[in-house]
């Protein structure tokens, strides 16, 4: 049944009210959200803090969650830096493949719900002053969440020299081969609207993914004074996907570039990195 609600949207520019508009609600099925994706990974950066392995400073990659089942899917990645800090050396790559199977999934109406309906920053001409404009609304809708397990193989070459100052020489390059293996939260929402002002019909939509993984790490280190039995480490992380439906779910309309945007962040810990920070953005170049 057409769920139809006078919305009013506030358009915040820092903080100042602009205007209200009418929107009518088509569809809130969050099932409707795609189940996979490949993409594009084109800057990450994926570093210890201590930098004891030539940390990524700028990393290109690919990153895969594919469907088999409504409720397992494989999930992988692969990552090899372009830039390294303090180090040069050969090929380096990160790598996971694994998989993941959710346990159970409801969705529930919330009675207020924020939805971001657009987002933008610009410049001043003198590059002075950066103005942020963004229109949210506060309505009901569905929202989809689901409670999964995943794990799978990891590996990561630093493939780490030495600079010319010989600061970290002690280290030549530290591997890590191993597996992880976690739980994760995982919600979603997706809205197909009508504009009462435009007659112009649209989607919105977004997933966000929490996870915490422990990590299985068997290190090689190649300087024999160092102890290579320490194999923990951990790291907790969120994934956010915006736009994360087809363009046949958008009225048959493709999303820009930034539509399909997707971003990483995590931290935790290594063997022997210590503390460790990723963080990407990339593009979804195809949706299942």
């Amino acid at each position: 049944m057409t769920k139809v609600f006078a919305i009013s949207i506030l358009t915040c520019l820092f903080s100042q009210s602009v205007f209200g508009q009418g929107y009518q609600v088509l569809d809130d099925d969050p099932s409707k959200l795609i189940k996979g994706h490949l993409a594009l990974e084109y800057l990450t950066v994926d570093a210890g803090l201590s930098n004891v392995s030539g940390a990524y400073a700028w990393a290109i990659g690919a990153n895969t969650y594919y469907p088999l089942l409504p409720s397992l899917g494989l999930e992988g990645s692969l990552r090899t830096p372009l830039l390294k800090l303090e180090s040069s050396g050969g090929l380096a790559i990160s790598a996971e493949a694994g998989a993941s199977k959710t346990l159970f999934s409801k969705t529930k109406l919330k009675d207020e719900l924020k939805v971001l309906m657009s987002f933008s920053q610009s410049r001043s001409l003198g590059g002075g002053t950066v103005t942020t404009r963004s229109s949210t609304l506060t309505m009901p809708g569905n929202v989809r969440t689901e409670v999964f397990v995943r794990g799978g193989g990891y590996y990561r070459n630093s493939s780490y020299e030495p600079d010319d100052a010989g600061v970290f020489s002690s280290i030549t390059s530290i591997t890590h081969t191993g597996g992880y293996v976690g739980i994760g939260l995982s919600k979603g929402t997706f809205f197909q609207f009508k504009s009462e002002a435009t007659n112009e019909s649209f989607a919105l939509g977004n997933i966000f993914k929490f996870y915490a993984d422990v990590l299985l790490l068997p290190t090689e280190i190649e300087d024999p004074a160092y102890d290579d039995s320490d194999a923990i480490g951990w790291r907790v992380g969120v994934k956010w996907y915006n736009s994360p439906y087809t363009a046949e779910n958008n009225f048959g309309r493709k999303k820009g570039f930034f539509g399909n945007m997707f971003a990483i962040g995590e931290m935790g810990t290594r063997p022997y990195e210590g503390a460790v920070i990723t963080l990407s953005v990339g593009y979804v170049i195809m949706k299942f």
